[in-house]
């Protein structure tokens, strides 16, 4: 919906009145028009008005009224196109009919009525459809081809046809390019809305590719890999048939830990492939799924909870919410088994009326961590512009004791 649109619904009465919008044109190019139709108006009343007293002979207050008009006429037209035709007919109608015939002016129309007419038809070809000017033009040709034949007594008739002649030329040259400069701005407008188009549409192909290439990256690298891990550890206690069962039950518990990380990876890859974005993709994980998440991390090392969440019904349909609370919980607990291998864990979920706070914090670590592999460092940049985008705050820090707190505060939404 464009601005004008907008304008009009807000003032349907201005709609119903014939008033258009005061914005002509983009920036300081609307200024300068306007500019420019007020000088032409302030002039044309001088002008119009002196000439009608002393050589056409109309009376003072009839002359500086109709000039008013005239003048009018031409500011109305950037506005009010249908209301400055009406004007600038009554007025130049009348002027002609009260103006005195002679061999020495022009007759029936006088020059300053032609200028008149001429900046009004512009204007209203610029506001108005083409054939409002047009049907304006005929009537005030037809008028004023009238007003010379019901004349009581006139100049030569050849005077009197090169004046009309001259009148509708020039006036109807006025219509002319008052349509010209309308169509093309229209055409100017409508191709800086397909050059926004294409580019928009370019971008949108580039952004495309570029998930596309994602995508098969992701497929290659990390997929395989957790497949092949997924492999390895379910068939390990039958590939082993003297492994223990505490190592059998580890290597299944990493078999069903690659299998969700490899059903959330599909996920991802179809959203990165999915040009659209409006496929149907498998759920995603909330805080129904923390408890699994827990008991998982539980057999490396003791978590425990305190406090809890009250989740309006607003905030239980929201996806974005739990999804967010189970990657800080779930990159929490993935920090603390790479580094801090065997230290209890505190989950500290808090609330006010204003925000949430997850609060993970985990104790020295009872056993050396393994050597840090090269590509690390991510997890924490992703939590916080996860977090971020729902307008929350991350604060990681080491304790004193050797451990390590990790604090997610996330706002409440607004309630109705």
């Amino acid at each position: 919906m464009t601005v004008e649109s907008l304008q009009a619904a807000a003032h349907p009465w201005r709609r119903r009145l014939g008033i258009l919008p005061l914005r002509v044109a983009p920036g300081r190019a609307n200024l300068a028009i306007w500019a420019f139709a007020i000088v032409c108006a302030l002039a044309q009343l001088a002008v119009s008005a002196s000439l009608g007293v002393t050589l056409y002979r109309i009376p003072l207050a009839a002359a500086l009224i109709l000039s008013l008009v005239q003048a009018g006429a031409i500011v109305l037209a950037l506005f009010a196109p249908v209301w400055a035709t009406v004007f600038a007919l009554i007025a130049g109608n009348a002027l002609s009919g009260l103006a005195v015939p002679g061999p020495d002016r022009p007759w029936p129309i006088a020059a300053s009525t032609i200028v008149a007419y001429t900046l009004v038809w512009i204007g209203v070809s610029l506001r108005a459809r083409w054939w409002l000017p047009v049907a304006g033009w005929a009537f005030s040709v037809l008028s004023a081809v009238m007003v010379a034949v019901d004349a009581p007594t006139r100049p030569d008739d050849g005077l009197v046809i090169a004046d009309l002649i001259v009148f509708a030329a020039v006036t109807l040259g006025g219509v002319l390019v008052g349509v010209a400069i309308r169509n093309w701005s229209l055409l100017r407008a409508q191709l800086r809305a397909e050059r926004a188009a294409t580019a928009a549409e370019l971008a949108r192909r580039e952004a495309v590719q570029d998930k596309a290439r994602i995508a098969r990256e992701l497929h290659d690298v990390v997929a395989h890999g957790m497949s092949a891990i997924q492999v390895r550890a379910a068939s390990a206690r039958y590939r082993m048939p003297d492994l223990p069962d505490e190592a059998a039950a580890e290597f299944d518990e990493v078999a069903a830990t690659a299998r969700s990380a490899m059903k959330e990876m599909r996920v991802i890859l179809g959203l990165l492939r999915d040009e659209e974005g409006e496929v149907d993709h498998a759920p995603q994980p909330g805080l129904a799924d923390l408890p699994v998440l827990i008991s998982r991390a539980n057999d490396l090392a003791p978590v425990s909870e305190t406090g809890s969440w009250r989740l309006a019904p607003a905030e239980q349909s929201n996806p974005l919410l739990g999804l967010t609370a189970y990657r800080v919980v779930q990159e929490g607990l993935s920090n603390v088994a790479r580094h801090a291998p065997g230290a209890a864990t505190e989950i500290d979920w808090t609330e006010t009326p204003t925000e949430r706070g997850i609060r993970i914090r985990n104790a020295a670590p009872t056993r050396a961590a393994a050597p840090r592999s090269d590509g690390g460092g991510h997890g924490l940049r992703g939590m916080r512009e996860r977090v971020e985008a729902m307008g929350g705050t991350v604060a990681a820090a080491a304790t004193g004791d050797g451990g390590y707190v990790l604090q997610v505060r996330i706002p409440r939404e607004e309630q109705a």
